[in-house]
């Protein structure tokens, strides 16, 4: 046998090596965790020694100092060893804090500002909190309209400062949550924080009210309110229109001037005196019955509904709508394609909300002259009237306003049909 090899036979076989793998520096994540009361954030992972992790935590906020602190404790570089008299878990909670700091701040800082400023009071979490708020205004029988916004405010606040405790809330946070709304929204966002918070201190959830010293911004818009014409169509078609059960909504709304999303939602004809023709209204947005003395007008309409009916009806939103477009306004439902093409037709005009208020106010100061009279009819504030109603109306329409009557609308469809 020959002691020689081919070239080929003696090459060594070429090591093949493996693609280098990218070096996982996350070995923990944080995860949202949405619940019936709002939501947790969970850290899971894995150590080293292959020991899972796995805490929730009521804000991302403290979720994201965990996930900081673990992801310290398994690094493999960076580190160096230090004397100190802290423990374990001070230090890595004074890393976690360091991590949250902004360039320049200090953590002695952030320690004497939190000491200066931070009452502890209950430490309950932003949504939980929202929580037990909202169920307090479904018991108080709160509209469903107004719980709803409630909620979509105090929610997204929550969510801008990580659900941090209620009571860890400062006039910073608000002033800087506010800073991305303008005019009617900021007044409006305003309005509904001042109110939760008040309500956490009622509840001794929180010491201050963090709203408190931020102004309500001025708005220089005057309500819009309807020509003695537009009110006269929306009641011959409230008449004509869906079996005529919205007539007696539509008289009050205009010509008593009640708030229709509360106050005439919760009304009855109970709550209609014709022996000394007063209406007591119930209580509404301001939490406050009052009293408002009917108009001859409104006596004369109200005597013509049908007093077996409810003044508020059921599928008032569908039944409104009719009556709207009946009347020459956007209805504001489409749930259907011919409901979408009744709400597109060009000569519909678009409907202002509370407009039926905002119309009464403004013909009853021009009719009485005076803004305190009207400020207690309308349960508002005579600063408000002043600003926002007195001169709008000319004593003319104010006239032809009050002078609506069932034998006005009766000459009045005489003459549209004439036309």
């Amino acid at each position: 046998m020959s002691n020689f090899v081919t070239m080929e036979q003696n090459k060594t076989p070429k090591k093949t090596r493996k693609p280098a793998q990218k070096k996982k520096t996350e070995r923990f994540k944080v995860e949202e965790v949405i619940g019936k009361r709002g939501s947790t954030w969970l850290v899971t992972g894995y150590n080293f020694d292959g020991s899972r992790v796995r805490r929730n935590f009521k804000t991302k906020l403290k979720a994201d100092a965990f996930r900081h602190s673990l992801s310290l404790q398994v690094a493999d570089g960076g580190l160096r060893t230090i004397a100190t008299k802290l423990t374990e878990a001070q230090l890595e909670d004074a890393q976690a804090a360091f991590r949250l700091l902004g360039e320049g701040d200090t953590l002695l800082g952030a320690v004497g500002f939190y000491r200066d400023n931070y009452k502890h009071t209950s430490g309950l979490a932003l949504d939980e909190a929202i929580f037990k708020f909202l169920e307090s205004k479904e018991k108080a029988g709160k509209s469903e309209r107004t719980t709803r916004q409630l909620k979509s405010t105090c929610k997204r606040f929550a969510e801008s400062v990580s659900n941090k405790a209620v009571d860890e809330v400062l006039h910073g946070d608000i002033e800087a949550y506010l800073s991305g709304y303008k005019a009617q929204s900021f007044n409006n966002i305003r309005t509904e924080l001042f109110g939760f918070f008040k309500w956490c201190i009622k509840q001794n959830l929180c010491a201050e009210n963090p709203v408190d010293g931020i102004d309500r911004v001025k708005v220089f818009r005057d309500p819009e309110f309807l020509k003695p014409k537009e009110v006269e169509a929306l009641i011959l078609s409230g008449m004509e229109n869906s079996s005529g059960d919205l007539l007696a909504f539509l008289a009050i709304a205009f010509f008593a001037g009640l708030r229709p999303d509360s106050e005439l939602k919760k009304l009855t004809w109970d709550g209609v005196n014709f022996e000394d023709n007063e209406i007591q209204v119930p209580a509404g947005k301001t939490g406050v019955k009052r009293t408002v003395k009917m108009m001859p007008n409104l006596v004369e309409l109200l005597a013509e509904c049908d007093r077996s009916k409810p003044i508020y009806p059921a599928n008032f939103r569908r039944k409104f709508s009719v009556v709207r477009r009946g009347a020459g306004f956007k209805g504001g439902i489409t749930n259907s394609k011919k409901e979408k093409e009744l709400e597109a037709a060009p000569q519909l005009r678009k409907w202002t909300q509370d407009v039926t208020r905002h119309s009464f106010i403004t013909y009853f100061v021009r009719d009485c002259g005076d803004i305190y009279k009207t400020a207690t009819a309308a349960g508002n504030s005579p600063s408000v009237i002043k600003e926002h109603y007195e001169g709008a109306a000319t004593s003319t329409q104010a006239k032809a306003f009050w002078a609506i009557t069932p034998k006005s609308l009766k000459v009045t469809k005489v003459v549209q049909f004439a036309c």
